[in-house]
């Protein structure tokens, strides 16, 4: 890589740069739409969660309503037992086995009741949730609007700056491409790194003499500390 190389790779990161503080401002949500977006997440996030509820709830309501419905029917046939019955032990045991179906029929009508006033409970929960939600929906969108709008300018920096980055990777010879595009990547994105008062400004590493006056006659050095390419700014003659 030659020290030319260097200077086009330095003002490539910093317009990479640039375009990462742009695309980070675009991704920062200001406080007036943060708030209603809070409010409305956490609106769909109840709602989600009461419907998970009914769901939950009408399973159970279901077994509950299959099980009563055989043990009633399992009653029927107790009872329809006792009439055949021939002796005194045989009329024991049937009336034992109606009593226990009565009681097992007796308590899942009260878990089928139970079911239905919490399912009953939650319906209602959900429901004013939903009556309220379009209002939050017409101000979320109103305010996730407005912050848009707000973007334009940034959008076009941002797309300006995409352009500008592309032109000057493509003016690269490959070697240099492929390097600055591998330390871009493992570094979070700087590559190039500038030196001031003999120290790395990245990591703050100080810089040999020795690498410092290879700096200074124009070749390319990298960096001990985290391995990013140095660039030295000219001094103006």
């Amino acid at each position: 890589m030659l020290s030319a190389d260097v200077e086009k790779l330095w003002e490539l990161q910093t317009v990479l740069s640039q375009l990462a503080d742009r695309e980070k401002a675009m991704s920062v949500k200001p406080e007036a739409f943060a708030a209603v977006d809070r409010e409305y997440q956490a609106s769909n996030e109840e709602m989600e969660r009461l419907n998970q509820s009914l769901e939950t709830l009408g399973k159970e309501r279901r077994k509950v309503e299959g099980e009563l419905s055989d043990q009633q029917e399992l009653l029927k046939k107790y009872q329809g037992q006792l009439m055949q019955v021939k002796n005194q032990q045989q009329y024991a045991a049937a009336w034992k086995e109606i009593d226990a179906a009565r009681k097992h029929v007796k308590e899942l009508e009260e878990s089928a009741l139970k079911s239905m006033t919490e399912i009953d409970g939650v319906q209602s929960q959900l429901d004013e949730r939903k009556s309220q939600f379009d209002d939050l929906k017409s101000r979320h969108d109103a305010a996730h609007a407005e912050w848009q709008s707000s973007l334009g300018d940034l959008r076009a920096e941002a797309e300006a700056l995409r352009k500008k980055a592309d032109q000057l990777e493509a003016a690269l010879p490959e070697q240099a491409r492929r390097e600055f595009q591998r330390i871009f990547k493992q570094r979070g994105g700087v590559a190039v790194s500038k030196v001031f008062n003999d120290s790395c400004t990245t990591c703050r590493t100080r810089v040999r003499p020795a690498l410092a006056q290879r700096l200074r006659r124009g070749e390319v050095v990298i960096c001990e500390g985290c391995h990013r390419i140095l660039y030295l700014e000219k001094q103006s003659s």
